[in-house]
Parts: structure tokens; C-alpha cells; sequence
């Protein structure tokens, strides 16, 4: 664990065509840390994690993951640097298991082919059982052992989260991005959830947490930045965060507002 950012993205700006998306925003992900990124919808906060992972490319500033630059990669190539990310619709390998989902999560460090895993040819039967058992060491971790052979499009809206962050997990990133990972889940689900988020930081893993649910957010984070129309408007710790005028006028509401978490 250090204080150094490992992720830095340094005044990017994204635009589509005349709506400016992302405009001069700044952030830094800390190894070992939980870094928060909140605001009201259409602040820019998904943009900027598909920016960070390459399915997006900014139009100005920079992005850089352990000193190397990242705004030209693909995003394979930025996965198996070591970022990783979870998106706000789970979509599982339909026509394959749990177990097998989580199996093509591990595809970074395959020496072999995925087809020729899943399919168990003779050359590569030793690598699949390997792949094979440290999925179902995911399985265990994640909650979804009981499911390892179940089709993965008959699970419910919770545990296709959970497996969305399995495969997520399974390419052993550096840095995870959370995008609206909590959204549509009951409270135990969101426990399960914010006890995993903290194994992955105690773990080294640098985190970036999107989610709407602010308390959600603010227990689990020891940095936040807000954005609004695409603007960086605060960053700090918790307490500053709620605190600061510009926030609560932006997104969190009066400090006496029954509806802070909306």
C-alpha cells in the first residue's frame, strides 16, 4: 500500500459532438484505497470510467496508469495492465455456466486459447483443471458457489452483479472501477457488496467507487469527488464533502433534507 497514485487522470475533457461529457476533470486512485465519485445524473461519471478503461478516448488531458500512458490503449490492452471494471448492466456469457463465466473472467492469463480451455482439448486439460479450481475459488469468495453450474442468464438481478464483479475480479486487477455497482440491490446484497470492496483494498487493490447511494459511498470511502456537468466541483474526505456548499446545492441537498441519499 502507498500514498503515491498509482491512476492518475490529469484535465480530460470528453466531448460528443456539442454536449461536453467530461470537461478538464482530475482525479487520482490510490493503491490500497477507496475513492469515491459522485454526482447527480449526467455529471459524467460513467464517462469518465469508460475513459480510464479505453472504451472511450478523451479529446484532451491525460490518463496514466503506473507511469504509462493509457489514453491510447484499447481496453484489453488496459485490463491486462492491470485495470479493471464492472458495468451498470451485468451481461453474462448466456448459453454458459457461473463456473464457465468465471472461467473466461480469467482470459488475461491464459496461455493457451479460451475455445480450446472451455472445450478441454487434450493439449490444454492441465490449464483448464488450474483455471478450473481458481474459479471456483472465486465462486467461494464471491457467494456463488451454490450457482457454479447454473446457467448464468437464469440468476437473479443481485447475483448477476455479484458474478459481473467475479469476472471482474478473476483478471486479478490492480485497480477496480465500480460503476453503480449497488444500484437494485437489497441491504444484505449491498453488505455482501461493501464487505468485498473492503477485502479488495485491504488487499493493496486501488479502488474507484461510482454509486448513487451516498451513504453506501461515504461509509466505505476515505476520498470523494463530485462532479456536476461534467465538472470536478470538490474533492476530500467524507466529512469535507458533506460539509462543502457547493455539494449539497449540486447533489446532496440541504443539510436538514430527508432525501440526502436520493
Amino acid at each position: 500500500m502507498t500514498d503515491a497514485p498509482e491512476l492518475l487522470v490529469t484535465a480530460v475533457t470528453k466531448r460528443f459532438g456539442g454536449l461536453v461529457a467530461v470537461s478538464g476533470a482530475s482525479l487520482a486512485i490510490r493503491s490500497g484505497h477507496i475513492h469515491g465519485l459522485i454526482g447527480p445524473n449526467g455529471a459524467g461519471k460513467s464517462t469518465m470510467i469508460s475513459l480510464i478503461t479505453g472504451f472511450l478516448r478523451p479529446d484532451l488531458g491525460q490518463i496514466t496508469y503506473a507511469g504509462q500512458d493509457l489514453t491510447q490503449l484499447d481496453p484489453a490492452a488496459i485490463a491486462r495492465l492491470g485495470v479493471g471494471r464492472t458495468f451498470q448492466q451485468a451481461a453474462p456469457l448466456l448459453g454458459l455456466s457461473v463456473l464457465e463465466n468465471v472461467v473466461t473472467g480469467l482470459h488475461v492469463h491464459y496461455r493457451s486459447g479460451i475455445a480450446g480451455v472451455l472445450l478441454r482439448l487434450p493439449s490444454m486439460r492441465r490449464e483448464a483443471r488450474e483455471l478450473e479450481a481458481s474459479a471456483y475459488l472465486l465462486l467461494h469468495r464471491i457467494g456463488l458457489m451454490d450457482e457454479a453450474n447454473v446457467q448464468a442468464g437464469v440468476l437473479s438481478f443481485g447475483k448477476l452483479r455479484f458474478l459481473e464483479i467475479a469476472r471482474a475480479i478473476a483478471m486479478h486487477p490492480r485497480i477496480m472501477l465500480f460503476d453503480e455497482p449497488a444500484a437494485g440491490l437489497n441491504q444484505p446484497e449491498s453488505e455482501q457488496l461493501a464487505a468485498i470492496v473492503r477485502e479488495l483494498r485491504d488487499e493493496g487493490i486501488g479502488v474507484l467507487l461510482v454509486d448513487h447511494d451516498v451513504p453506501f459511498v461515504f461509509d466505505l470511502c476515505e476520498e470523494i469527488t463530485v462532479m456536476d456537468s461534467g465538472s470536478v466541483i470538490a474533492a476530500g474526505d467524507p466529512d469535507r464533502i458533506y460539509a462543502d456548499p457547493l455539494v449539497r446545492a449540486a447533489y446532496l441537498g440541504a443539510p436538514d433534507s430527508s432525501n440526502e441519499a436520493a
